[in-house]
């Protein structure tokens, strides 16, 4: 009888060990059977863009000045980008850069073969400041002139960490090519992001952008003013001394 009050309660601790060593292998279980199903979406969303670009690839796609893809192949691969991140459940962002060279005072007068081939320059400097400001998986084109838009899963950088990166890719730039004197490049970038539960396509994404851009410019005009514009301004705007 003592034998068998001592072995009930090893029993008990052993089947106790034997459930807890079941529940553990079942929420391990469970967590790989979870982890399996998230690699072969993150492995299918991955063959779907390089299907896209290689699509993409075969069409005339491609912006002959910088390289990057033009607005139909930002649309092609864009849709395979939201189709991907709505089955993995996850969210698209979408930036509108505008890049818009400064004013040069002085110098000869150049030739419109010249000012093009300027704008061309500033345009593909434009370009490799952008692609090293984003990620790899963040699809670059070119739409128009000085007009940039990145297409990418996840929310994406913030306009203003976009706009600092690509300054600081472009004054990188100009020391790489010697310190050379040109017309420095205003930066003006809106985002948007498209949740998984948000309705629409990558049309009302670019919308949303644009109309980013469209506010964070405003507020930039509206901004007062400093320096010694803002000192002049309030100077003339004090009321004039009374008469002795």
């Amino acid at each position: 009888m003592a034998c068998a009050a001592v072995l009930v309660p090893g029993t008990a601790v052993l089947v106790v060990a034997l459930v807890a060593v079941g529940l553990v292998a079942a929420v391990l279980g469970g967590a790989l059977v979870v982890t399996g199903r998230a690699h072969r979406r993150a492995e299918h969303s991955v063959e779907a863009l390089l299907s896209a670009l290689e699509t993409a690839r075969d069409e005339n796609v491609n912006d002959t000045v910088t390289g990057l893809l033009n607005r139909r192949g930002l649309l092609l691969v864009g849709n395979q980008v939201l189709e991907s991140a709505r089955r993995a459940g996850g969210a698209v962002h979408a930036c509108v850069v505008e890049v818009t060279p400064g004013v040069q005072i002085g110098g000869s007068p150049r030739s419109v073969e010249e000012v093009r081939a300027q704008r061309e320059a500033e345009w593909s400097a434009a370009a490799t400041a952008l692609r090293a400001a984003t990620r790899t998986s963040d699809v670059v084109s070119r739409d128009a002139e000085g007009r940039f838009i990145v297409i990418g899963p996840g929310a994406g950088l913030h306009a203003q960490e976009l706009e600092r990166r690509i300054r600081v890719g472009l004054a990188q730039g100009r020391l790489a090519g010697g310190g050379e004197r040109a017309a420095r490049l205003s930066v003006e970038a809106g985002a948007a992001t498209l949740a998984p539960w948000d309705e629409g396509g990558v049309s009302d994404l670019l919308v949303r952008a644009e109309q980013a851009l469209a506010q964070r410019r405003a507020l930039r005009r509206s901004a007062p003013q400093h320096g010694w514009g803002r000192r002049r301004s309030d100077r003339s705007a004090r009321p004039e001394r009374p008469q002795s």
